[in-house]
């Protein structure tokens, strides 16, 4: 009877912690773009195991006003991989991911029209030689208040691999806890 009360005890514990992490928004092979990423397009992405940021470091930043800004980026994803990028803690305040369809128009928008978490389903090796074919490719935003880095966790192949994105800054400190 007591282990019994012990494991009530430890479910109803573990609930909140469990409703605090919603499901990660879901972006499918069906939802892809594509095209010419360009020579040397690697260089200039921030890589985290199967996913490639395009576009962070290069964003254009508007001047502050309301709301957190839409900035592009484009997530490349290796063929069948499904990773999961994260928002970490440290950056909840002032970031989310703008990959569920955000609409603005040319203004700041609010950090909860974004989430939290997206997990990106690639699409399956394709044979086309065409030079847009380097992995499947999903548009969106970051939403950033303020310049600044905004630090991701990638959960790929079992492990999570953390990187931090620049945002109108020239660095970003490193993040204090290591890839695991």
């Amino acid at each position: 009877m007591r282990i019994a009360v012990a494991l009530l005890l430890v479910l109803v514990a573990a609930v909140p912690a469990l409703a605090d992490e919603p499901e990660p928004y879901v972006r499918t092979c069906a939802t892809r773009q594509y095209g010419d990423l360009g020579p040397g397009w690697q260089e200039r992405a921030v890589v985290a195991g199967h996913v490639a940021f395009l576009g962070a470091s290069d964003a254009r930043w508007r001047p502050p006003g309301p709301g957190a800004w839409p900035l592009k980026v484009l997530v490349v994803v290796d063929a069948n991989a499904a990773p999961t990028v994260t928002i970490a803690e440290r950056s909840r305040a002032h970031a989310a991911l703008g990959y569920n369809n955000v609409r603005h128009n040319g203004t700041g928008v609010t950090l909860d029209r974004g989430t939290r978490s997206v997990r990106f389903e690639a699409c399956r090796p394709a044979t086309s030689r065409e030079p847009w074919n380097r992995g499947t490719q999903f548009g969106g935003y970051f939403l950033v208040a303020g310049r600044r880095c905004v630090y991701v966790e990638v959960a790929t192949q079992g492990k999570i691999i953390r990187r931090a994105l620049r945002f109108g800054v020239p660095r970003c400190a490193r993040s204090t806890t290591p890839d695991a």
